[in-house]
């Protein structure tokens, strides 16, 4: 199943219109809390590793009744595919990928981020 996705300079726009209070959306960041360590996306809500996801899917309730969109990150956008499947599969519908991860936020918005 192919998910929807965002690329890192889309993301970058939505993040400024959200900082700015033009956009409404979740960050979710599944890798493991040692990646978040060495880089982050900046306005990231919460961190959900994607080996976690299912049994963690009660904290995104809230998310789910809004109906806010949800983008998922991970390094490269493998794990946050998956996760998008997981969180479409538990009714969180509105939720796309962020195509190539940190890796591309790194190479096509901010070249300060750390590459791991």
């Amino acid at each position: 199943m192919s998910v929807p996705e965002i690329d890192t300079p889309s993301l970058k726009k939505r993040l400024d219109l959200r900082a700015n209070g033009d956009d409404k959306f979740y960050l979710l960041d599944v890798r493991n809390p040692h990646e978040q360590d060495i880089a982050l996306i900046p306005g990231t809500d919460l961190l959900i590793p994607v080996t976690e996801l299912e049994s963690r899917i009660d904290e995104l309730e809230a998310w789910k009744k809004e109906g806010t969109e949800v983008l998922v990150y991970c390094r490269s956008g493998g794990r946050s595919g998956n996760a998008v499947r997981i969180l479409m599969e538990n009714g969180i519908l509105n939720c796309k990928n962020v195509a190539g991860g940190t890796l591309a936020y790194s190479d096509l918005v901010d070249p300060n981020m750390e590459k791991y």
